[in-house]
């Protein structure tokens, strides 16, 4: 689609558009890879630290700002499904996201491996009472999480991340934005 050199502010909003359209989507894949049998439990961490930051309303990019605040959820997900399908998770939605994060790397440069590193740690993190350890050990917990996953999936409406000539500002902000998230995470 796009060379993987270097992108445009415009190159970098059409992909950030494509991984906010198709959000929704993206996240009923990653919950049922999730609840398939045969993702192993290392790739079901990540799976649901992702999941978990997509749950997160206050995250690097605030969900309330429309288009832009759900580029970093799309981004997280690629992420986390990328570390998942290392970890040995197969199911092919993974392994097609796994590849779309490949993207993140021309889209943020030097701040690509730091953000993964970020995600990494994900499944620890606590988002609503739950981190990965409580949802794989606790039925109920689980059930509420894949509830809020399906519930979180119905409330977007892909909406532009970027409006007019605003591409480059958009992606200067975003990428601030991140800057702040790794340095109050400690990951460089």
């Amino acid at each position: 689609m796009f060379p993987l050199m270097s992108l445009t502010a415009e190159d970098k909003i059409q992909v950030l558009q494509r991984f906010v359209d198709s959000f929704p989507a993206d996240l009923l894949a990653v919950r049922a890879a999730l609840a398939d049998a045969s993702t192993p439990e290392a790739a079901q961490r990540y799976l649901i630290g992702g999941l978990n930051y997509a749950l997160d309303m206050l995250d690097i990019f605030p969900d309330h700002h429309k288009g832009i605040g759900i580029a970093d959820d799309a981004v997280v997900l690629r992420l986390a499904a990328k570390l998942a399908f290392a970890a040995g998770a197969t199911n092919s939605a993974i392994e097609a996201l796994a590849t779309d994060a490949n993207l993140v790397n021309p889209l943020f440069e030097d701040l690509a491996l730091p953000l993964e590193r970020l995600v990494a740690q994900f499944p620890d993190r606590e988002v609503r009472g739950r981190t990965a350890a409580s949802i794989l050990s606790h039925k109920d917990t689980k059930v509420m999480f894949e509830a809020d996953i399906g519930r979180e999936a119905k409330k977007h409406t892909p909406q532009p991340v970027s409006k007019g000539e605003g591409a480059e500002r958009t992606v200067i902000e975003l990428r601030k934005m991140i800057e702040a998230a790794l340095k109050r995470a400690g990951v460089s």
